[in-house]
């Protein structure tokens, strides 16, 4: 059941999926706090109704970013894959700033966006109860954000979320065109359509209740070589060469998330290719 309060959302970090989840909001009146080092992001968000923040952390952010808020979602990425091993202390570096205003404000609640990749080289069906086994730099920045949280557990949701696609991240790109060879073309893809994303994130928003961790993928899990050869087709790409292997990597769960209400629209990822 959906609080009554009236809401005010911060969101630190308005990249691909934060700014569909504030232009999500402002589209039903909710009032958004944006932040992001891009002004041209901003400039677009201020346009549809959010306050802006140009922010580049760790700076500093300013008290009036807080202002009001109920709720503050942090969509900041540790960085791509060319992170180096000081990735950790970087990424927690951009967060300390945050904790002065945690905890001078108990009731603000807190969702941070996470990924399914902290489960490593995990094999077969993985749900929350499976151990994080983080393999790459960004990952293990992540699980140190998660850890860096817990402090706040009574009003934190951590959503983790399997690979992204929508609008501007076509899967079919992500293989197709390309001159390498598909290696583990067997291995279950694990993937979230973007306006789901934002249904899980806006369900964590919708009652103060709602908290602990939480998967967020698709239902289906098609063989790679099948799902993005399929979906470099529908580009009109050709992929390169098949290596078999891979039928025991994970699927990951989102049972948990469903059980809370969560109704994805795109969990047939096929499907999705062909609309």
């Amino acid at each position: 059941m959906e609080d009554k309060l009236e809401k005010k959302v911060g969101i630190l970090g308005v990249g691909w999926l934060g700014f569909a989840l504030a232009e999500s909001l402002l589209a039903d009146g909710v009032a958004v706090h944006a932040s992001s080092r891009q002004p041209g992001k901003l400039a677009e968000l201020e346009r549809a109704g959010a306050d802006t923040f140009l922010v580049d952390l760790p700076q500093i952010l300013p008290e009036s970013f807080f202002t009001g808020l109920t709720h503050l979602v942090v969509t900041l990425p540790p960085g791509g894959r060319k992170l180096k091993a000081a990735a950790t202390e970087d990424y927690l570096g951009k967060l300390r700033p945050l904790l002065p205003f945690l905890d001078a404000s108990p009731d603000l609640r807190l969702i941070f966006c996470g990924t399914t990749g902290v489960y490593g080289d995990a094999e077969g069906a993985v749900d929350e109860s499976t151990p994080v086994a983080p393999n790459t730099h960004s990952t293990r920045a992540v699980v140190a954000a998660e850890t860096f949280f817990f402090p706040y557990a009574d009003r934190l949701t951590v959503l983790r979320f399997a690979g992204l696609v929508g609008p501007g991240r076509h899967p079919g790109n992500f293989f197709g065109g390309k001159n390498f060879p598909l290696n583990q073309s067997d291995a279950p893809v694990n993937l979230v359509h973007q306006s789901d994303a934002v249904a899980a994130l806006r369900l964590a928003l919708a009652t103060t209740a709602f908290k602990g961790v939480y998967n967020v993928c698709a239902a289906a899990h098609p063989p790679k070589g099948i799902f993005y050869g399929a979906a470099a087709g529908a580009l009109g790409l050709t992929m390169g060469a098949e290596i078999a292997g891979g039928t025991t990597g994970k699927k990951i769960d989102s049972t948990q998330l469903r059980t809370a209400g969560w109704q994805p629209e795109h969990d047939e990822l096929i499907i999705f290719l062909q609309n």
